[in-house]
């Protein structure tokens, strides 16, 4: 496990325009930024479900927030535009965590910067990090459709297991956050992930999105419903992680 908290200058830059709050609650408008970020060879970059989950993140004002598998971070850039205290951006890619920092400072200037931790290390991992909120678009194809996924991008979408919900699970298993926030197709069924730390998850929001052709066996048209789902944690965490 890596830990890289920032120590940079109070400076306002960037070229993005944020409303006050950052309180952006469109996809497109995320989408569109989702387009503008920089992502290096075999990072995730950032899809229409990623999107969709950076468009809930209006609600994080002076929350510390984690962004697992954060990719090239657009939920991390969602929520320190918002607002949050502070935001963990983790990743097992460094590559990742490096172009998450690049797009931050290039996008809200080096005070979001000074607002964000960059930790490498897998899910198993997550423990440490106590936060208001974990937000996170976690591998959710079924093993099954895996086979239609480009090998040059297959690990990017492997840890579903056979019913897409494996990644949330483990998620849940290792989070010492409050609540966590996921994206989910709808085809999966969340009743599946009962864990007696976490409540009943509760539906955040919900869209009709375009589908990548791997899912063509389970969305057969390629558009789809997908949902925001929250879980709230039973007992409290820890410890906030402090920088």
């Amino acid at each position: 496990m890596r830990l890289d908290v920032a120590n940079h200058g109070m400076l306002r830059s960037g070229s993005m325009v944020w409303a006050p709050g950052g309180e952006h609650t469109s996809l497109d408008y995320w989408a569109t930024v989702g387009r503008k970020l920089e992502a290096g060879p075999g990072v995730h970059r950032p899809s229409t479900f990623s999107a969709f989950l950076a468009s809930t993140m209006h609600d994080t004002r002076d929350q510390v927030v984690v962004d697992a598998g954060c990719g090239a971070g657009l939920v991390t850039v969602a929520a320190l535009a918002a607002g949050a205290q502070h935001v963990i951006a983790q990743d097992y890619d460094a590559a990742a965590l490096a172009d998450t920092a690049r797009n931050v400072i290039n996008l809200l200037g080096h005070e979001a910067r000074e607002r964000l931790t960059l930790w490498e290390c897998d899910w198993r991992l997550l423990a440490p990090m106590s936060a208001d909120l974990l937000a996170v678009n976690p591998p959710q194809r079924p093993a099954v459709l895996l086979p239609d996924v480009p090998a040059d991008q297959r690990h990017l979408h492997d840890g579903g297991g056979e019913d897409g919900l494996d990644a949330i699970r483990l998620i849940l298993a290792h989070s010492s956050a409050r609540r966590v926030r996921t994206t989910a197709a709808a085809v999966l069924d969340p009743t599946a992930l009962q864990d007696p730390n976490w409540t009943e998850p509760q539906l955040l929001a919900d869209i009709e999105l375009p589908f990548d052709p791997a899912w063509h066996s389970l969305v057969p048209n390629l558009r789809g419903r997908v949902n925001i789902w929250q879980f709230t944690r039973l007992s409290p965490p820890l410890s906030h992680f402090s920088g």
